[in-house]
């Protein structure tokens, strides 16, 4: 049985091809807006962000301004504001933060049309620190775990953020070639796309970088956003890609994107 499945495995990886298609997309069509943001429990001006959507890849979106952008908690209504150097972001106050066992919901009006988003915080576990190893060749380090792929008790976030921009060697460089943000994933599902996923690109950073770790609860409906997401994205492009299709949202009314209330739980440190 296991010869058959390496066979059956191999003859897929060097038959199978790729073949270029053109789609026609009709740009009219596309009246609708994407809504992407995040609350989480720590206590700051939290920003939805709100575009049009595009339809060419890595092309620049559309800001929507003057939308009106409402939060409720069940007790209270906040209404986010929009500022001027910042089209398209809607914030909260600087005071602002979720808790546990609250449904949120977002709305959002513009051009006659009403868009909503329900979403509840859920906890998260406590994280073990990253570890990083060191590549003799560049004389630089490397981020060597984070976390499993999988796992059977909760789906997370982790946000990496990498800077070494304090360093004095790098003072004067472009802010691309001093800093980093990376981002990994803890799903409750496996698929055969992300076993066979290609590699990712692999980020190098020098000693007495500074790294802020972020994990962030995935509730559900969150997690199925992500899973979707990464199969049109990272996931792509290996040999059991799966057939393509819409990513998931939970905003009504034919929006896109998503709306995500997560527990934050962070940590900072040094390499050496």
């Amino acid at each position: 049985m296991i010869r058959f499945l390496l066979i059956f495995i191999l003859s897929v990886v060097f038959v199978s091809c790729e073949k270029s298609i053109n789609w026609d997309f009709d740009d009219n069509k596309i009246n609708t807006i994407v809504v992407d943001g995040i609350i989480t429990n720590v206590r700051k001006a939290h920003a939805i962000r709100i575009t049009k959507p595009v339809s060419s890849l890595n092309e620049k979106p559309e800001p929507v301004s003057g939308a009106v952008v409402r939060l409720y908690n069940g007790d209270f209504v906040d209404t986010l504001k929009e500022q001027a150097k910042f089209p398209g972001l809607y914030f909260t106050d600087t005071t602002y933060r979720a808790v546990l066992n609250k449904t949120y919901r977002l709305r959002v009006d513009y051009a006659g049309k009403s868009y909503e988003a329900f979403a509840r915080m859920i906890p998260v576990s406590p994280f073990r620190k990253l570890s990083y190893a060191y590549d003799e060749n560049k004389n630089m380090f490397y981020i060597d775990s984070v976390a499993e792929s999988f796992s059977s008790k909760e789906s997370a976030m982790y946000e990496i953020i990498i800077d070494w921009s304090h360093l004095p060697e790098y003072q004067n460089k472009p802010l691309i070639d001093k800093t980093a943000i990376v981002y990994y994933y803890t799903l409750k599902t496996i698929d055969i796309s992300q076993v066979f996923a290609p590699e990712k690109e692999r980020v190098y950073f020098p000693a007495g970088a500074r790294i802020l770790e972020r994990k962030y609860s995935l509730a559900p409906q969150h997690a199925n956003f992500i899973r979707s997401l990464l199969s049109e994205t990272e996931w792509r492009g290996g040999y059991f890609d799966v057939s393509q299709a819409n990513v998931h949202t939970n905003i009504s009314n034919g929006g896109l994107g998503f709306f995500g209330v997560c527990t934050v739980t962070r940590d900072t440190f040094t390499v050496r």
